[in-house]
């Protein structure tokens, strides 16, 4: 029994290794992302040119990942749609911002700017330049504060 359990999690440690040792990147062209992707970059960034593009393919997923000369890098999922933006310490477009988080912001942070924003199940993270970490619900609804 102990041998065949033995053999079932090197089989599963083995596919997990595998898996993500297939990680493929490959530097792309601004063409060659998804158009949700390509519509977001001409939306908020106009004609800036990226420093570069990545594609990060593995088996079960691709990712694609934007950066540009003053640093703000965004990370976009397979169909193009954006799930961060960082802007490395540096304000990022209010563009991209939902209206009621950027009146929070204002509101409760008059000094502060948002340099990183990022979109997961349950809603959004929000980084500011004095380093706190703000969380809203998916409506823009303020949630709680991180350090």
């Amino acid at each position: 029994m102990r041998t065949k359990l033995n053999l079932v999690v090197c089989l599963i440690a083995g596919l997990i290794f595998g898996l993500s040792a297939n990680a493929q990147k490959t530097v792309i062209k601004k063409e060659a992302l998804p158009a949700n992707a390509q519509t977001f970059l001409k939306t908020h960034f106009g004609s800036k040119k990226p420093s570069y593009i990545l594609q990060d393919k593995e088996i079960l997923s691709t990712e694609y990942k934007v950066q540009f000369d003053n640093k703000i890098e965004i990370e976009f999922d397979k169909k193009g749609n954006w799930k961060e933006v960082d802007g490395k310490s540096t304000k990022i477009p209010s563009s991209i911002i939902p209206k009621k988080i950027a009146t929070y912001v204002k509101e409760n942070f008059p000094r502060e700017k948002i340099t990183k924003i990022e979109i997961g199940t349950f809603g959004y993270e929000t980084k500011l330049t004095n380093g706190l970490e703000l969380k809203f619900n998916l409506k823009g609804d303020f949630t709680k504060i991180d350090k």
